[in-house]
Parts: C-alpha cells; structure tokens; sequence
C-alpha cells in the first residue's frame, strides 16, 4: 500500500521543492471524477532570476517558467506511474494547460489544491505565496484514489495590509482583496487585462508571461523576509 510518507519522499527525491495532499471535496473539477484525493507539487524558481524581473519578464525567465513546468509534469509522470503500479487509479494534470480560453482556466486549479494540502495561501496577487518560497512557485497537480492522508487546508491570507504587489502591476489588475477560501479568482484579478499583458510580452519574452507581482512579494524576497 502507498502511504502519503512514502510518496511524499519519493516526490522530494525527484527533485520537487514541496509537496502535499488534499481532499477534493468541494473543489470544483470541470470533468466530474471519483478521485478523492489531490496530490499538489510546487517546485521553486530560481531567486536570481526572479529578481531579475523589474519592469517586465526576461527572455531568461520566460526559458526558465517553460523549463520548470516540463521539470513538473515530468514529476507528475512519474507520481501517477508509480500509483499506477501500487494499483491506484492517478491521472496528472498539466502544470500549465488552459482548457476554457475564455475565463482563461484548467482543468482545475492547482491552487486551490496547493491550499487544501496546506501548502499556502492565495496572495493578493491571485497567486499561491507558500511561507517558504513565498510565490516563487510553480505548480502541478495528480488526482487519484490512494488512501493518501490530506492535510489540514490553509485558509487564513498572511498578506495582512501588505499591498506590493497591488501597486507594482503594470495595467492595475490586482483589486488587493484579501483572499478567504470563498473568493473566487474574478474578485481578486482582472484576468482580461492580466491575459493582454502576458501575451503583449510574447514578443519581447517569448513567452506569455510577467512577473512583476511575484517578484516583489516580501514573502519571496531574501531579505524582508516575512515570517
């Protein structure tokens, strides 16, 4: 039988930076599923090059968000393998994959899942800040049946009156509301206008992405480090 301390070990040896389990009760699934229980994987960005970041994404860090999220979905491969031969049911879902172009969301949310296994909270930036990292993360998720035993879900922000990140977006489309597990993403971001910027980026980047709001978070920053 695969226990949630063996996993989680393995997890860590393929080089994930966190990991941790979740209920997925409540949690909404665009496909319904008799999965029960979410595996959450963060790995950690680079610090150098996430300082890098002042007024716009660097073509380094556009390689290194591509680079991470194939690191991620290769440890999500390999999660799900090794499920899979215990006698699980495991599916692993994209660290970064857009199903609905519209509302510019996946499958489900990595997130939220990260939250419920107690991996940190949403940030007003619309993001998850992990104590350790802050949100220098990225995330990817494993949906299975294991017997695995989730943790206790964050559901308190630390961001407190901290309004960085509000401030420093570049089209003003962080609201700052602090976040409660009853918020949704549309109260806390504009994603219209966070969506135009990050693809705006492509074509000095290479990449649809930003930054800027992660970067100057004083959970992720060496110094000022918030506890």
């Amino acid at each position: 039988m695969m226990d949630s301390d063996t996993l989680r070990d393995q997890i860590l040896r393929w080089s994930a930076s966190l990991v941790g389990f979740a209920g997925l009760e409540g949690v909404h699934l665009r496909q319904p599923t008799s999965l029960t229980r979410g595996v959450a994987i963060a790995v950690k960005l680079s610090d150098p090059i996430i300082d890098d970041i002042r007024t716009g994404p660097t073509t380094t860090y556009a390689e290194h968000y591509r680079r991470v999220n194939q690191r991620l979905d290769a440890i999500a491969t390999k999660a799900t393998t090794l499920l899979l031969a215990e006698g699980y049911r495991a599916v692993p879902i994209p660290a970064s994959q857009t199903v609905d172009q519209t509302r510019q969301e996946g499958r489900i949310s990595h997130k939220k899942i990260a939250t419920r296994a107690g991996l940190g909270w949403i940030g007003k930036n619309a993001l998850l800040v992990t104590p350790q990292h802050g949100p220098r993360v990225r995330l990817v998720s494993v949906l299975t049946n294991a017997p695995l035993e989730p943790a206790e879900p964050i559901t308190v922000s630390k961001c407190d009156d901290c309004s960085i990140c509000v401030y420093a977006c570049p089209v003003g489309a962080i609201t700052g509301m602090t976040w409660t597990p009853e918020t949704s993403r549309a109260d806390m971001l504009d994603v219209a206008s966070c969506h135009l910027v990050t693809e705006k980026n492509k074509s000095t980047s290479g990449a649809p992405v930003c930054g800027i709001c992660f970067s100057v978070c004083p959970y992720g920053r060496k110094t000022g480090l918030r506890a």
